[in-house]
């Protein structure tokens, strides 16, 4: 081969050459800027705060009625001594919580087990003398009648006997319920005559809320019906409790019907004589906008509530209004059917790319 002809064949490698290395710079540049993007795809999701939805909706509820009450507890008791005798032991005091059949006080029983001694003593014989007479009864010595009056004189005895242990168990004073004491009445050394009072003590694990209703509003409230109560001299607490007794008789003057209301009261927070504010649903029917209680964020002194809106967060101010169980009204530039965050609203911000997930049914779900 010539010269002329080694040139053209190493122009033709170079070429294919060139060409190999042109496609592999190509392919390199293609699957790197698939990587970065996908990559960038990735950051940009991990970037989206994770929130939980619910709707907005439209429905009827009850204007709220507002009522003055006062807090007493679920029971109360003046605790009483059954029988004489002098105390020498009281283990608890005032501000105590006790439980059903915790010993409050004791009382002496010397002379008491010393009476129930004699009596053991008295009805050991008499059972003896009814075994003999039973005896005599079988081989026909005695009569009928004759054996009666044996078993009669057992029977007396054993009843003797019960009396006497009885006594000696009333001379511990236990707790009739589970309670806390509020007053003490005796102490070590006192002599106690039947019927006075050893201490008194309540129950505040639950608490009846008394609210005189006014008789036009009576005939729409039943026991079982749900009440919000808050309770100005505790701030902001809030409980929901529930109806458990109407009492039919009005009072005279005011016109007023004594309504009872049973709360949860476990951690003792309400106490006994509180003035309460009861809230009852039995007003006239409004429409409203509602949604779940937690959609809405306090901040600065003002209300909001954070929406889903293609992707991003739209935050709106609104006034709140009736609550109803879970939902609250809320006033504002809102239509039904949108969805409001529900979870994770305390971490968004205006404008936040968020990614939802999780939704909530706010006309099934309860408090």
């Amino acid at each position: 081969m010539d010269n002329s002809g080694q040139k053209i064949l190493c122009s033709r490698n170079m070429k294919e050459g060139y060409l190999l290395l042109c496609s592999g710079i190509v392919i390199f540049l293609t699957i790197a800027l698939f990587v970065m993007s996908g990559r960038s795809l990735a950051q940009g999701q991990m970037h989206k705060a994770p929130v939980v939805v619910s709707r907005v909706v439209q429905m009827d509820v009850r204007q709220p009625v507002r009522m003055v009450g006062t807090v007493f507890p679920l029971r109360e008791s003046i605790v009483a001594c059954a029988i004489e005798g002098l105390v020498v032991e009281f283990p608890v005091k005032k501000g105590d919580y006790v439980e059903k059949g915790q010993e409050l006080a004791k009382l002496r029983t010397t002379t008491l087990e010393i009476q129930l001694k004699g009596a053991k003593a008295d009805e050991h014989l008499a059972r003896i003398k009814y075994q003999r007479a039973k005896e005599l009864y079988e081989g026909k010595t005695i009569s009928h009648q004759e054996l009666d009056e044996f078993e009669t004189k057992l029977v007396a005895q054993e009843a003797v006997v019960e009396a006497a242990e009885d006594n000696i168990g009333k001379c511990t004073v236990t707790a009739p319920f589970d309670g806390r004491i509020t007053e003490e009445s005796t102490e070590v050394g006192q002599w106690l005559k039947k019927g006075d009072s050893v201490i008194s003590m309540l129950q505040l694990d639950y608490v009846k809320i008394r609210v005189p209703v006014p008789e036009k509003y009576i005939q729409d409230l039943n026991v079982g019906d749900e009440s919000e109560v808050r309770f100005p001299a505790l701030g902001s607490i809030t409980r929901t409790g529930h109806i458990v007794h109407i009492v039919p008789q009005a009072d005279k003057r005011a016109r007023t019907f004594p309504v009872f209301i049973r709360i949860d009261n476990k951690d003792e927070v309400i106490k006994s004589g509180m003035f309460a504010e009861a809230t009852f649903e039995m007003g006239a029917l409004l429409s409203a906008t509602m949604i779940l209680k937690e959609g809405i964020v306090r901040r600065g002194g003002g209300e909001f509530i954070y929406l889903a809106v293609d992707g991003k967060v739209t935050e709106v101010p609104v006034q709140t209004g009736i609550a109803h169980k879970n939902l609250i009204q809320i006033i504002g530039d809102v239509k039904p059917g949108i969805d409001v965050i529900v979870r994770g609203n305390e971490r968004v911000r205006n404008a936040q790319d968020i990614q939802v997930t999780g939704r909530m049914d706010p006309l099934t779900i309860d408090d």
